[in-house]
């Protein structure tokens, strides 16, 4: 398929695998939509100094690595089956076929070892030995006499070293110069190589001798080059595989602190954790002004909300001087407040009043030198409903000239009621009246944290706004408003940077790799070529907003017309390493030898090669997919993208409600594309790990959270595997036969040897 019809879908699956995969073609890459978030405190350990992993770390580990997908190249999700378990159901299903002829052959040994042989230990012995009697006797005479001389090495090693040791201390305490220390020990070394390979010139012949001796006697009887030959003919044939991967596996295990077993895995490399992060600074991840204006109008009516609820209880309380007082000075500063509100509400109408609180907090931010932007004048305008004599562009330019001290009126309002609560919550307390406390206390609680939240945002505000352009001039009566294009249209404000390099991560740490892809935004409606079985659409608005369906929504038209216009594209930057799994538990190579054994089950734990599915990795996922398989494929790798970010642009304006669900869909922490909005502890946002801004023309989505996107998966052999007991040609050309045959044969070879004793 030419590149430029190509699916944006299998556009980014290209390249991550180009990048990503290697020569292995038992092995495919599954994308996963969306990601999995990662937390890089769930799998910290002191790796450095060879501490041992946590129980914690340890069933993290697991639960990442041993989970299973089915046999597609996306998907929504795991499958919902662990590795352990479908490797220990495979090891069940199988038994091992029993060759015939090699039981004939390894019977035929050991009567060769059990025959009798003309040989007397010593001058006394009248007794009758076979081969294998002789040969050991002898055998372990050597093998004495072998240790015994070992043991003498070692100990004269060990004599001169102590004689030269004594030697170098009466030299140092002698010349009583630390200086010559090092010298005469190092000729105290010299001192005891010598000694000890004099005395090896002396004495070795006699024993090597002695021991060539006590060799030659074995070989008199039998060689044990041969011996080895005729062991390693009894051990063998297939099938102990099995039972060894049983017990390895039963042996591995672990118990979790739930009370489950854990299956401990091993990543490369071993500091993955440490990459867990993300190269954004937290000026890359601020929302747009719009945003943030959102943020604040939902906060702004709680926290006036919780400022008169804390007034009205105070009612209840006996009066003092300082109450009043502090009454006073609530009252004083809700009646400033009130008249700057009722200038904009006798104006524009009772639709703004939900609106004006958010007008004054976002105000003070503000100075008469620099207004209120446009995009934050819209942002709270949009959520008003003005007189009918009125428009929305009035309203924007009115809240764009609102000054700071009408802003700060709103905030001396709440300080006040905060003191208020604070000298209310003295006197309850004073007054020992208890049910009023347990009502006071959370709502100056909750009024303080909703405060520090609004000022939180309203830093962002300023910093958002003062990297944007402020498209606006002063009028005749020198106040602030929008600037017009030639239409008569609002301008607003253009992304500065459109260019390919605006989606490039700020740095590739150590072990990955940069990516950066562009595509006609329009390909994102072209659906995958390669199969899956994923619950969410692979094209389409419900593929751009990671699965989340919006048919009925503005979002979905606003999409449609974005992917149907021909100068509209999409971006994506991103940094990916692949992190390889090791299982020391597992031994996928016993299912190469499933033609030398039989099935229990009526099942497959992997297609065989009929039609040749193993040539043709498309044609071996279709296999997998349509025939009953018990363990089609593992996890070897998992593929880690950070520093992601996403940017569709257009040489247009791009519609305003687009550009709203993104920032909206962005803040609840949905996700995009196959990246997960999930937050995680390292997130720099506690709501969301997605980060959206906006312009007129373009719109880039931050993900600050580290996360999975997919996995290599591996297949498992092909299961030539026959039904239990049945027998075919050719089984009996090459002898197998059933356990029973096979038992019987070796309980033969015992019988005639009973009888020859």
């Amino acid at each position: 398929m030419p590149e430029q019809q190509k699916s944006f879908v299998d556009k980014v699956y290209g390249q991550i695998n180009d990048v990503l995969g290697g020569d292995n073609i038992n092995q495919f890459l599954c994308l996963t939509i969306p990601g999995q978030a990662l937390t890089a405190t769930d799998f910290s350990y002191d790796y450095k100094n060879n501490a041992p992993k946590g129980p914690i770390v340890e069933k993290n580990e697991s639960n990442l690595a041993n989970k299973l997908f089915d046999p597609v190249r996306m998907t929504g999700a795991d499958n919902g089956l662990t590795l352990p378990y479908q490797y220990r159901t495979a090891l069940d299903m199988l038994s091992p076929k029993l060759n015939q002829k090699l039981a004939i052959a390894k019977n035929e040994v050991r009567e060769l070892l059990m025959t009798e042989y003309p040989y007397k230990f010593d001058s006394d012995d009248n007794d009758t030995h076979t081969l294998q009697e002789d040969f050991f006797h002898l055998y372990d005479i050597y093998v004495e006499e072998f240790r015994k001389w070992a043991e003498l090495q070692t100990t004269e090693k060990r004599k001169s070293v102590e004689r030269a040791n004594a030697w170098a201390e009466q030299e140092i305490k002698r010349k009583g110069n630390k200086a010559d220390e090092e010298a005469i020990r190092k000729k105290a070394n010299t001192m005891a190589q010598d000694d000890y390979l004099t005395w090896y010139e002396d004495e070795s012949d006699a024993y090597i001798t002695s021991l060539d001796e006590k060799y030659s006697k074995i070989l008199s009887v039998f060689s044990p080059n041969d011996m080895k030959i005729l062991e390693g003919i009894i051990d063998a044939g297939s099938g102990a595989e099995l039972e060894e991967a049983r017990e390895t596996l039963l042996h591995t295990r672990k118990r979790s602190p739930d009370g489950n077993y854990i299956y401990p895995v091993k990543f490369e490399p071993a500091n993955w954790f440490e990459l867990l992060d993300t190269s954004f600074t937290p000026i890359d991840l601020l929302k747009t002004p719009e945003a943030l204006a959102q943020d604040i109008l939902v906060l702004s009516n709680r926290r006036i909300s919780f400022a008169e609820k804390i007034s009205s209880i105070t009612a209840l309380i006996p009066s003092s001087t300082e109450i009043e007082n502090a009454k006073k000075d609530v009252d004083k500063a809700k009646e400033n407040l009130d008249s700057s509100k009722s200038a904009l509400i006798t104006k524009y109408g009772n639709g703004v009043s939900k609106v004006v609180d958010t007008v004054f907090d976002i105000a003070s931010q503000f100075s008469d030198a620099v207004p209120v932007p446009y995009e934050v004048a819209n942002g709270v305008a949009k959520n008003a409903n003005v007189k009918e004599d009125k428009t929305p562009a009035e309203f924007i330019k009115e809240l764009m000239n609102v000054t700071a001290e009408q802003g700060e009126a709103q905030q001396n309002y709440v300080n006040a009621a905060g003191k208020l609560a604070d000298v209310s919550l003295a006197a309850v307390e004073k007054s020992n009246l208890q049910n009023l406390v347990s009502v006071l206390a959370p709502l100056k609680s909750e009024l303080e944290k909703i405060d520090n939240e609004i000022k939180n945002l309203q830093m962002q505000m300023s910093l958002s706004s003062s990297s944007r352009e402020n498209p606006s001039v002063k009028d005749a009566d020198n106040k602030f408003e929008p600037k017009l294009d030639s239409k008569g249209e609002i301008i607003k404000v253009t992304d500065p940077d459109n260019s390919e390099s605006s989606v490039a991560p700020p740095r590739v740490p150590e072990g990955y790799t940069q990516i950066i892809i562009k595509a006609a935004a329009s390909t994102m409606d072209t659906a995958s070529s390669y199969a899956s079985n994923s619950s969410n659409s692979q094209s389409g608005g419900s593929f751009f907003f990671g699965g989340y369906h919006s048919e009925n929504s503005s979002a979905s038209s606003s999409y449609s017309d974005l992917s149907s216009a021909t100068n509209a594209s999409i971006q994506i930057g991103m940094n990916v390493a692949k992190v390889s799994i090791q299982r020391e538990w597992f031994n996928p190579g016993i299912f190469y030898l499933t033609k030398d054994m039989y099935n229990t089950t009526n099942l497959r734990i992997a297609p065989n090669n009929d039609g040749n599915p193993f040539t043709d990795m498309n044609a071996r996922l279709a296999a997998m997919n349509q025939q009953n398989i018990a363990f089609p494929c593992y996890p070897t790798a998992m593929v880690i993208a950070r520093d992601i970010t996403i940017k569709v642009s257009s040489e247009s304006n791009l519609s305003t409600s687009f550009s709203n669900s993104v920032e909206s869909h962005a803040s609840s922490g949905g996700g995009f594309l196959f990246f997960s909005g999930s937050s995680s502890s390292s997130s720099s946002s506690k709501n969301s790990g997605a980060h959206a801004e906006s312009y007129s023309n373009s719109v880039t989505v931050k993900f600050d959270t580290p996360q999975i996107i997919g996995y290599y998966l591996e297949c498992i052999a092909p299961d030539m595997s026959e039904l239990l007991d049945s027998t075919n040609m050719q089984d009996n050309v090459t002898g197998y036969v059933s356990v029973s045959e096979f038992i019987k044969t070796y309980k033969e070879l015992i019988t005639k040897q009973k009888e020859v004793e």
